[in-house]
């Protein structure tokens, strides 16, 4: 069932089968989105690239044990046969737990039944999948700066290749943290242009100073005054990046059109221009029509600005790249993840994107020191959701829904065996005021520090002990050895 996915950045295709019957009309192969899933993380760690699967239309079953559809062979936790996914007409995905001992998760709560979105992550036992609806056939290109898997990256990568050769001015739209830097070097490299890279942040430059940093002055400009060539002629040949230009004074806006328009630049202290050949990225994590239209940002700078604008996805939007940033940024050697770490960085918001990734993992590297397996005790307080953002939730709440009997009552779960007996979290779970303080160091002690262990004997989700560890500001470590 799985098509052929694009082979650029290489992501795995994992193939299952589909009967003649079962395969969706010619009509429907012929639809801008499909949806696939993205095995990101399995028991034995994070997947990289991501295997992708394709359910055609029909039943596709997922679980350790199934002989067609998805298996999940090594996954302990998930049920010979754990779920179900169900593709309709248009290729919707519902998902449908059969009655697994661990529960079927979308987003972090359990379901029995859920209807699919781009986005969702579904949990199988220890396995987890991104959910996309995207571009049957997706552009990309070599782009090595720009790690990922997502489709959002497949894009930003084939239009950075495309505009990169051209002379046309680019505008990057992206939230804090997101990167622009990284893009707009990118963007350059691919320019083929022989001269340097020069960054500089709008924001930074003093209103008074803006003038002579970006066009240059004269000697005796003013008042002790040496000559400098500024920033536009420091670029000479290659890129000027300027970031935040969204907090350029005003007053200098009129002389950067000018520039732009003319390839000109007058220094201070000046009287004929200077011909400058400089490729110019602006970016800005504002939205500039509205500034416009305060007249804080002038119009004709900003249609001169954005002759090719160019969004970079900010992080919460490209969840199967997060688990692999993570590594990067950890670097050799690479430790393993848990996949109670692996739920939790999936699921979080990241409000400050990249850059809040690559500061949680200098956090695990010096916490997690030597460890072999890094989890989710060494960073529990700073996933939690910052003020103002929710954590990922149900897309369908109605679908997310239990299965009834036929008497009206909730389907029963399956027995668990003592073996394999594993806690499920549920809103009842998620609302329990926490044991405790003495109770819950008891506990580690007694225990040693092992969280899946004090969560196996109470029969509560490991998260929920983790948020009664951080409640009580404990620290696991010292209870471990």
């Amino acid at each position: 069932m799985a098509e052929d996915v694009p082979r650029s950045n290489r992501p795995r295709d994992v193939r299952t089968e589909a009967t003649t019957e079962e395969k969706a009309p010619a009509i429907l192969r012929g639809l801008t989105q499909v949806f696939r899933l993205r095995l990101v993380y399995s028991r034995e760690g994070v997947l990289r690239p991501p295997a992708v699967f394709t359910p055609s239309r029909g039943a596709t079953q997922m679980g350790r044990d199934v002989r067609s559809g998805i298996p999940l062979p090594r996954d302990g936790r998930a049920s010979r046969l754990h779920a179900t996914l169900h593709a309709d007409a248009l290729g919707r995905l519902r998902v449908v737990d059969e009655k697994s001992r661990n529960g079927t998760h979308v987003n972090g709560r359990r379901v029995e039944e859920a209807l699919l979105q781009d986005g969702d992550v579904l949990s199988i036992g220890d396995s987890y999948f991104v959910v996309r609806a995207e571009a049957e056939r997706q552009a990309d290109a070599p782009v090595p700066s720009l790690l990922g898997d997502a489709p959002s990256i497949h894009a930003l990568r084939a239009a950075i290749h495309r505009v990169g050769p051209t002379a046309v001015t680019v505008l990057l739209l992206a939230e804090s943290g997101c990167g622009k830097e990284v893009v707009a070097r990118a963007v350059h490299d691919a320019s083929r242009r022989r001269g340097p890279f020069v960054a500089v942040n709008c924001s930074a430059i003093p209103e008074g100073l803006a003038e002579s940093q970006l066009f240059g002055h004269l000697a005796n400009a003013f008042s002790g005054a040496v000559a400098r060539p500024g920033l536009f002629r420091a670029a000479e040949g290659g890129t000027l990046f300027l970031d935040e230009v969204g907090d350029l004074p005003q007053a200098v806006q009129p002389k950067l059109l000018r520039v732009l328009q003319d390839r000109m630049v007058l220094p201070l202290g000046a009287t004929a221009p200077v011909a400058c050949d400089v490729r110019i990225v602006a970016a800005t994590n504002r939205d500039l029509k509205v500034d416009v239209a305060a007249h804080r940002f002038r119009g004709d700078l900003f249609a001169r600005l954005s002759e090719f604008p160019l969004g970079i996805p900010p992080l919460r939007e490209r969840r199967e790249d997060i688990l692999p940033l993570l590594e990067h940024a950890l670097g050799a050697p690479r430790p393993r993840i848990s996949a109670a770490l692996a739920e939790a960085l999936l699921l979080h918001p990241w409000p400050f994107n990249v850059r809040e990734l690559f500061a949680l993992a200098a956090q695990l590297r010096i916490r997690g020191g030597d460890a072999e397996v890094l989890d989710l005790d060494l960073v529990a307080d700073r996933l939690e959701p910052a003020p103002g953002h929710a954590a990922a939730a149900p897309q369908d709440e109605a679908a997310a829904a239990p299965r009834a009997t036929a008497g009206g009552r909730p389907a029963p779960a399956d027995r668990r065996p003592p073996a394999e007996e594993e806690e499920d979290r549920s809103d009842a779970d998620e609302r329990e005021p926490p044991p405790g303080r003495e109770q819950l160091e008891e506990l580690l002690r007694a225990h040693r520090g092992v969280v899946a262990d004090i969560a196996r004997t109470m029969r509560r989700s490991r998260k929920q002990i983790y948020r009664w560890i951080s409640h009580h500001g404990l620290d696991v470590q010292r209870f471990r050895g």
